[in-house]
């Protein structure tokens, strides 16, 4: 049987859920809290994210792959209840709390642009392996997480563009 492209994801991340959904059902067990649908369903949409989404993108994939509609307030209760449960990690970066699934433990780099706030994940086995190594006497480590700030190609070009522009406007 050959699979498409969205086939694969779906299969790659319905395994990793599976295990979310009952490490879900633990916590809220634990906390005596009720196993809502609604959290199910936000968990396994937010399972389909692919990497670092916003309250906003969780919206319109839930507007898209839901089989009920929730509120923002929910889903922002429900996001903090899965950083709770170790879930789900939350970046607060640029100008909104960004969230992605907590899949496995290995090490993450990031760049964000300054100007456009774009994020893009590292994937360099260089960045990885000195976060890997990386310990701090009396301290546990339960995130290793490393954000670097700057300009990403597009605004540098953008800011060249923009600076001949204003070169050529001073000379004329």
């Amino acid at each position: 049987m050959v699979m498409d492209k969205k086939q694969e994801q779906a299969a790659r991340q319905a395994q990793p859920t599976c295990s979310m959904r009952d490490r879900l059902t633990r916590f809220m067990e634990e906390k005596a809290m009720r196993k809502t649908p609604e959290r199910y369903e936000i968990l396994r949409v937010a399972g389909l994210a692919g990497g670092i989404f916003t309250i906003d993108d969780l919206m319109h994939l839930m507007n898209e792959h839901a089989q009920f509609q929730v509120s923002r307030a929910t889903l922002f209760n429900t996001m903090e209840l899965f950083c709770e449960a170790g879930l789900v990690i939350k970046h607060s970066l640029a100008t909104a709390a960004h969230y992605e699934m907590r899949t496995d433990s290995s090490p993450k780099a990031y760049v964000i642009c300054r100007q456009c706030n774009t994020i893009t994940k590292v994937s360099t086995s260089t960045a990885r392996l000195a976060l890997q190594n990386l310990h701090v006497r009396y301290f546990n480590i339960e995130d290793k997480l490393v954000y670097m700030h700057g300009l990403c190609r597009k605004c540098q070009a953008k800011n060249r563009q923009e600076a001949r522009k204003k070169v050529k406007k001073l000379k004329s």
